[in-house]
């Protein structure tokens, strides 16, 4: 800046950087006269004039605002303008990070038609095998398996009497011990029919069992309703069998009657709690949502 002495009026300049904000006392060199200079003050003239540089972080702590910061000379459009531009180029990086992200791809849509029909999706069957097994303890398997051997059973102890049911003979043997004749009806029902039931029950369990191991939608209700008919078959069963001792017994004591009876109310009660639970497990939220899962 341009300095001047008031006394004599000699002139000179002065780097307004080395003038503190309070302003400073300079002596004239010509005339010794003493006189106080102030540090000028620029006048904003832009839109990005501030009281505090972006670059050194000068400020005047007050309303005076500056475009050329005093302590440092840098022009703070300038810096504003940088910093403007590396805010943009970090915004076009980040962006275009994001749309390289494989699961942020967008799919563009294709014209009518060149869109193709949906196939229907198509459920890939459940392999029968002990496979489950292999990491960890899977419900559905075991289930599944509990069942299979549940129908070999009925199956191999039907088919056993069926093959060995001779009815030919047993109506020859029950005729000659009888008054009256015994008719081929009478002993099919008597011998030759539960072994039949046995054959037949066993086929349907089994039949559900590998729908079940499948985890086909038959197969969940097809175990279900073979589980539900066994509540009620097995306390048939037995009241059958209590009945048919009734009629054969020739004259026992009255306890005898009562020991029979608790025989089979507690053998009817040994099948039907594990199948009433096993129900209420199969039934269970948690164990469709497994069975559905596959």
């Amino acid at each position: 800046m341009r300095i001047e002495c008031p006394n004599c009026k000699a002139s000179g300049t002065m780097n307004d950087l080395e003038i503190p904000d309070d302003g400073m006392m300079l002596a004239c060199p010509r005339c010794k006269e003493s006189f106080r200079v102030e540090k000028p003050r620029k006048k904003a003239t832009s839109a990005f004039a501030t009281n505090t540089c972006p670059s050194c972080g000068y400020s005047t702590f007050c309303e005076e605002v500056f475009d050329e910061c005093p302590h440092c000379g840098m022009d703070v459009k300038t810096v504003a303008a940088k910093k403007r531009e590396e805010e943009a180029l970090k915004r076009e990086q980040e962006l275009l990070n994001r749309n390289c992200r494989p699961d942020t791809v967008v799919a563009v849509p294709l014209p009518a038609a060149a869109k193709a029909p949906a196939a229907p999706a198509v459920k890939e069957k459940t392999a029968i095998s002990l496979a489950g097994f292999a990491n960890g303890f899977d419900p559905v398997a075991a289930v599944g398996w509990g069942v299979a051997v549940w129908a070999a059973v009925f199956l191999l102890v039907g088919g056993w009497e069926v093959i060995g049911y001779l009815g030919t003979d047993i109506q020859a043997q029950l005729s000659e011990q009888s008054v009256e004749p015994v008719s081929a009806w009478q002993v099919f029902w008597g011998y030759g029919f539960l072994p039949w039931v046995k054959l037949l029950y066993g086929l349907a369990v089994l039949s559900a069992a590998f729908g079940f191991l499948q985890r086909a939608t038959w197969g969940m209700q097809g175990v279900q309703q073979v589980v539900m008919a066994s509540l009620v078959l097995a306390p048939v069963y037995e009241v059958g069998l209590y009945v048919v001792w009734i009629v054969k017994s020739i004259a026992p004591p009255w306890w005898a009657y009562l020991v029979e009876g608790f025989s089979a109310l507690l053998v009817s009660a040994l099948w039907m709690v594990p199948l009433y639970f096993l129900l209420l497990y199969l039934k269970a939220d948690s164990f469709k949502r497994v069975y559905q899962q596959g």
